[in-house]
């Protein structure tokens, strides 16, 4: 579950404590490669940077122990048939590609490696080298008491969509729920994913869904897009099909058949950034309905890419699902 998007999630540094080690200049320690002995993994996660100095081998081991983070997170998440990384959940390093990668890391969850600490530095010649460690333990509290932040948002949303069902309440659902799959993953990681169920909540998500595909399932569309890319009508296409409507082409619709015309307009921004492009989407729709009744609904997307067709490629499936939340929330209104 997008992955996609967390919905106010909370950056959080790693930060070297006030009693960190003083750099020692001797011989390369056993530690640099095999930072297990001082740290066992069954209680420990742990990795090992370099740089040219303290602080770029810190930036490096943050560096490190991020990926190799996520990436467990993730073979788990496919162990546990589970959604994979939401994409404001992984790791993130800041900066142009062409910089030096350890120069910061930022992480975009609540409990991510929370409690890491810088636990020895050493210089050797021109590299130093910094171990940064997490004890599995210390992220304990701090992840339970995100998980139940998340399972009791989530807990309202799913409340409110059994009483009465909204677009919009039921993304908001899909994307806590993503939030709680990944913690889930991150607490097995971590050894603690007994603590807390996802499966009762993706029942209770399930049979939501599943009865909004019923209520749309007598929805009849076509959609026209002019101009436009194709691309952006075959996203729209799948949106509505996901949510359980039925996408016709013109003229083969069966019974009450609605229809979508689209119009897509592209603005230009300034882009100070040689090689980069910055466009806006304004995409205009007419919701038609077979008897007549008419609504309007308007997006707008701005991206950022290296060329037009990575812009809207990026904006496309946005503006669809925009687009779909609009459409569906007024679905309602109009004859089946």
């Amino acid at each position: 579950m997008q992955l996609l998007a967390l919905l106010a999630s909370i950056t959080f540094l790693f930060s070297a404590c006030s009693s960190a080690p003083e750099i020692k200049k001797e011989g390369i320690p056993d530690w640099v490669n095999r930072p297990e002995t001082l740290y066992p993994q069954t209680r420990f996660l742990s990795a090992v940077g370099g740089g040219r100095n303290r602080e770029e081998a810190i930036q490096d081991a943050k560096r490190q122990l991020a990926e190799s983070f996520v990436v467990k997170v993730q073979s788990q998440s496919k162990i546990t048939a589970q959604s994979s990384l939401n994409q404001n959940t992984q790791g993130m390093v800041s900066g142009d590609s062409n910089q030096n990668m350890a120069k910061e890391v930022t992480f975009e969850t609540s409990t991510h490696l929370r409690g890491a600490e810088v636990k020895e530095v050493a210089s050797v010649g021109n590299i130093t080298y910094a171990l940064i460690a997490l004890d599995k333990l210390s992220a304990r509290s701090g992840l339970l008491m995100e998980a139940n932040r998340i399972q009791s948002s989530l807990n309202l949303e799913l409340d409110s969509l059994e009483e009465r069902f909204s677009n919009t309440s039921f993304n908001k659902a899909k994307e806590l729920y993503g939030s709680l799959e990944t913690l889930h993953s991150e607490a097995a990681v971590l050894g603690m994913s007994a603590l807390f169920e996802t499966s009762p909540s993706r029942t209770r998500l399930d049979r939501i869904e599943n009865g909004m595909r019923g209520r749309n399932a007598k929805k009849a569309f076509v959609v026209e897009v002019k101009p436009g890319d194709a691309g952006f009508a075959k996203d729209l296409e799948s949106c509505i099909n996901d949510r359980g409507g039925q996408v016709y082409e013109a003229g083969k619709g069966e019974g009450s058949v609605n229809r979508i015309e689209i119009s897509i307009t592209e603005r230009p921004q300034h882009m100070a950034t040689e090689g980069w492009t910055k466009i806006r989407f304004d995409l205009s729709a007419s919701i038609i309905e077979s008897s007549g009744r008419k609504f309007q609904a308007k997006v707008s997307e701005t991206e950022t890419a290296r060329s037009r067709a990575a812009v809207f490629e990026a904006v496309s499936d946005k503006l669809a699902k925009s687009l779909c939340d609009q459409v569906f929330n007024r679905i309602g209104e109009m004859t089946p």
